[in-house]
């Protein structure tokens, strides 16, 4: 998720992320801020109520008001809130009442942004509306999936619908450069694993969110991964005898160097890319789905220069570059899955597609020449 500075003194815009695409909110303050340090981070246990606003006469909004009802404390103990997400809904959590988010999960990618800053006892007011109608689902429905008429010809919505959102209590966080290469890839695999669930459950958006948030805290571990063990690395001289040569072999902290070969959720080198090269796959189909061919083609380059044995990556630039008219480079990458994989039925029926597609342009090519030159 972007954030954008708006003109507007303490409003912030951003485009988030829900089950039917994307959508454009923007938040303001409500009351005096607090004073404090702690505000949500990753992994934070925040416990919020969202609520619709509604409007009074003359248009004037009338904000739901701070409850000063005895209420407990969230605690780091407690678990988020199970809420299936739906297609049919913008917010993936339920209205007016209290509930637990884990901020960095991406449960409500909306709520999770209003709450970026936020501290214990503040409370926002945030209006939504649909990002555009030719790449999502969602466009021209409001927060309760109903449909609305009110779209302009470019596809963006006008309808627009206000909420508020409380924060009550949160447990702290981390921010993602105070974690250690075992938290962060702990995250990444937690990433990975909810984009196949979503995936699976036809939430496209949702899984593209999941891959996104994986692939940014992964660029992070480039370097960072579990080396092997001195004694395997460094040799001290040929067939074990000594010459001058060993003086010269890096000499570390033996007791740390050990520490961290023997702590196994910092991933191999080997670990490292292979999931790597996965997450830019996924989201590579993840994007091809929602019509993002661009990305889909960058994304399965990356894969492709990651682990240049992955069919999937490459059956993916191909309909990527296929759908963009790439047409050279679609059978390029056809071509290489039938090095790979010499019996692949789809990628032989997908590059007949391509070649039959070359022929047409070369044919109609021929007939524009032929009018010119007779």
């Amino acid at each position: 998720m972007t954030t954008v500075q708006v003109p507007v003194p303490g409003e912030t815009s951003w485009i988030s992320v829900c089950p039917g695409g994307l959508w454009e909110v923007c938040r303001r303050w409500l009351g005096e801020r607090k004073r404090g340090d702690i505000t949500p981070m990753m992994g934070s246990l925040c416990k919020v109520k969202v609520q619709r606003s509604t409007v009074m006469e003359g248009n004037t909004l009338r904000t739901a008001s701070q409850e000063q009802e005895s209420t407990a404390s969230v605690d780091s103990s407690g678990q988020a809130t199970s809420y299936p997400r739906s297609q049919d809904s913008v917010l993936q959590l339920p209205l007016d009442e209290w509930c637990l988010l884990r901020m960095g999960e991406g449960q409500c990618d909306i709520t999770e942004g209003c709450l970026e800053g936020m501290r214990a006892g503040e409370m926002c007011e945030f209006t939504i509306s649909a990002w555009n109608a030719k790449n999502s689902k969602a466009a021209g429905s409001d927060a309760n999936g109903t449909q609305t008429e009110n779209t302009t010809e470019q596809g963006s919505s006008q309808q627009s619908d206000c909420f508020t959102v409380q924060l009550h209590s949160l447990t702290p966080g981390q921010e993602s450069w105070q974690m250690t290469p075992g938290e962060k890839w702990t995250w990444v695999l937690s990433h990975k694993q909810r984009g196949g669930q979503r995936f699976g459950n036809g939430d496209i958006w949702g899984a593209t969110d999941c891959y996104c948030r994986a692939v940014k805290l992964a660029i992070t571990l480039n370097g960072k991964t579990r080396r092997k063990p001195v004694d395997e690395t460094f040799k001290e001289g040929v067939d074990g005898e000594d010459d001058d040569d060993a003086a010269l072999t890096p000499c570390f902290d033996k007791e740390n160097e050990q520490a961290e070969c023997a702590d196994v959720s910092i991933p191999t080198e080997e670990e490292y890319k292979t999931v790597k090269a996965e997450l830019h796959c996924n989201l590579s189909l993840c994007q091809l789905k929602s019509g993002q061919l661009g990305k889909s083609r960058d994304s399965s380059i990356k894969a492709t220069e990651l682990n240049p044995k992955s069919t999937k990556a490459w059956y993916q630039l191909g309909q990527a570059c296929l759908q963009l008219g790439e047409l050279e480079e679609s059978r390029m990458a056809f071509g290489k899955i039938l090095e790979l994989q010499p019996d692949s039925e789809s990628a032989r029926t997908a590059l007949k597609q391509v070649n039959n597609r070359l022929k047409d342009l070369d044919s109609k090519l021929g007939q524009r020449l032929s009018k010119m030159f007779n």
